[in-house]
């Protein structure tokens, strides 16, 4: 025990970040894991997973600063929401570090006001209200919610060679890319349709949902769709709107291909998740072209 004339002993932050770490890695991959097993109906989320987490957080050093009790506590704040959300659990991991960001903040402005003199007290309270404008994005305003994304390739075909191979349709057997096997982000797995005619509707599977897509214009150098029936899950983070492919004959008898798709964010703030879910996007529309045959070099008898 420290008596009046002792003052606590300072914090050793070289024994203790490396628990903070072990926390974090814990609390982050467990349930990531589970995003990408396919598990996150069964009891491994629900004991399994805070089982791991309490005893990680239980065997960690007691915390002895505002910082510590605020990591704990947010970190049991998305051990349970991960828990609920199901398959927003993905979700909740992308979130995780604007969660830590913002909570940090907050400790942060309420370490500082507690040492300062009553009368600077308000001062250090006023780097809130910045944080509380910011919160409101996505109920008082909205900051660019619609978004384009666009992947180009180079194929050793005409256009009509093209547009040939187009028509026959995905097959999504193709390994996807790294970031959507590390974070489970779902893609088609299965599509059928006929045609690229106006008109012509295409169905795609993903995680057992349908997208329906219906090709609403067609030329030479252009087919553009539009999504008419999004069942998928993935709009829990965006709402598609739809797409085109550009074709541009080269010189050399290449054709260039440019896929963009457009869609609506559905989660705010524009700053971060912005920039998340349109890297997640370019990565499913590069799956996507590789789907489709559009691979650099491609020709007609691949």
């Amino acid at each position: 025990m420290t008596t009046p004339e002792q003052s606590p002993p300072p914090v050793v932050w070289s024994k203790r970040i490396p628990a903070l770490l072990i926390v974090t890695a814990t609390a982050v991959l467990a349930p990531l894991l589970l995003v990408r097993a396919g598990r996150l109906d069964t009891a491994a989320l629900f004991v399994g997973a805070p089982l791991a987490i309490a005893v990680v957080i239980a065997l960690a050093p007691p915390a002895k600063s505002l910082h510590g009790l605020t990591f704990r506590v947010v970190t049991f704040a998305l051990m349970i929401t991960s828990a609920f959300l199901h398959e927003g659990a993905a979700c909740v991991l992308m979130a995780a570090p604007l969660v830590y960001g913002v909570a940090h903040f907050v400790a942060e402005i309420v370490r500082q006001s507690r040492l300062r003199r009553e009368g600077d007290r308000y001062l250090a309270a006023l780097a809130i209200v910045p944080l509380l404008a910011a919160g409101l994005e996505g109920t008082a305003y909205r900051v660019d919610p619609i978004q384009q994304v666009s992947v180009e390739r180079v194929v050793a075909m005409s256009p009509v060679e093209t547009v040939t191979r187009l028509a026959r349709g995905p097959d999504f057997s193709a390994e996807r890319p790294f970031l959507l096997r590390l974070t489970g982000y779902p893609t088609p797995t299965t599509a059928s349709g006929t045609g690229l005619e106006v008109g012509t509707r295409w169905s795609f599977l993903l995680a057992g949902d349908p997208i329906v897509t219906e090709v609403v214009a067609h030329d030479q150098r252009r087919i553009a769709f539009a999504v008419v029936e999004d069942q998928s899950k993935t709009q829990r983070w965006l709402h598609w709107q739809g797409g085109s492919i550009q074709l541009t004959p080269r010189a050399d008898g290449t054709t260039e291909v440019d896929l963009t798709v457009e869609f609506t964010r559905r989660l705010d703030p524009s700053w971060y998740f912005g920039p998340i879910e349109a890297a997640m996007v370019g990565a499913g529309l590069d799956h996507f072209a590789d789907s489709l045959g559009l691979t650099a070099g491609a020709r007609p008898t691949d």
